[in-house]
């Protein structure tokens, strides 16, 4: 008898640390959700996005609405210009070099401090992105589970609020939110352009500075996208750019 009732206490303590446990939901590692955010866009080499974007700027105490077209190469190309306006605005990036040309004038040209959220689902190679995400300051080790938008999502570097930090959706494994620094981009309204691939159509980009005047939001919406369309490499070329617009003076 007393052989069993100690059988009895021990099952009852092991069930006591062995049921909370249970009742605990798994956290993958970071480079665990990375990776399979990663092979969910394994497919993506190139984008080719047509949107409407409207910028609030309030420096400039100005709005602006107007269409673009949006050239991403993976790993890290980038070309957003006016559509039908040439040397409008245009924005290249291309790995660390950028260069900002507004009214075919070069006004921006330096190392890129910029990581866009387009870069998210072209990166093919998860140690590259992890890497990138390091020196935009999120700490990689560091994962917890967060809302965010009505879904639930892996939050990715410290809880506290204005940390650097990624959100990934905890279901489909896409990105949600992106912010470092004074940048944040956040995603919604995702739609599904090929089997198992969803891409979101709206994007909120937000700059903010010391100042409230250095206040920057763009937003995108998206019209069409298309996958691994045939692009010119030369698009992104930062020097070719530079040389085409001083010509022009």
């Amino acid at each position: 008898m007393a052989r069993g009732s100690s059988f009895l206490r021990g099952l009852l303590i092991v069930t006591l640390f062995v049921l909370p446990s249970m009742g605990r939901a798994y956290i993958l590692p970071p480079s665990q959700i990375i990776e399979f955010m990663v092979r969910k866009f394994a497919s993506v080499n190139t984008l080719r996005i047509t949107q409407l974007t409207k910028i609030v700027d309030l420096e400039r105490e100005m709005e602006m609405v107007f269409g673009e077209s949006i050239a991403v190469m993976s790993p890290d190309l980038y070309r957003s210009e006016v559509a039908g306006q040439s040397g409008k605005r245009i924005i290249v990036r291309n790995g660390l070099r950028t260069v900002k040309i507004i009214d075919g004038d070069i006004v921006h040209e330096k190392e890129n401090v910029t990581f866009p959220y387009h870069f998210l689902m072209v990166a093919q190679d998860s140690r590259h992105l992890l890497k990138d995400l390091e020196e935009l300051g999120i700490n990689l080790d560091m994962v917890s589970l967060t809302r965010f938008g009505g879904r639930i999502a892996y939050l990715i570097g410290n809880k506290e609020e204005g940390s650097s930090r990624l959100l990934v959706d905890k279901d489909f494994f896409i990105p949600l939110l992106l912010q470092y620094g004074n940048v944040a981009f956040s995603a919604s309204d995702f739609a599904q352009i090929k089997q198992g691939l969803w891409y979101p159509r709206y994007i909120l980009y937000s700059y903010t500075g010391a100042n409230i005047e250095d206040y920057i939001q763009e937003e995108y919406r998206i019209k069409d996208i298309f996958i691994n369309p045939s692009i010119d490499a030369s698009l992104f070329d930062v020097s070719t750019i530079r040389s085409q617009f001083e010509k022009r003076k």
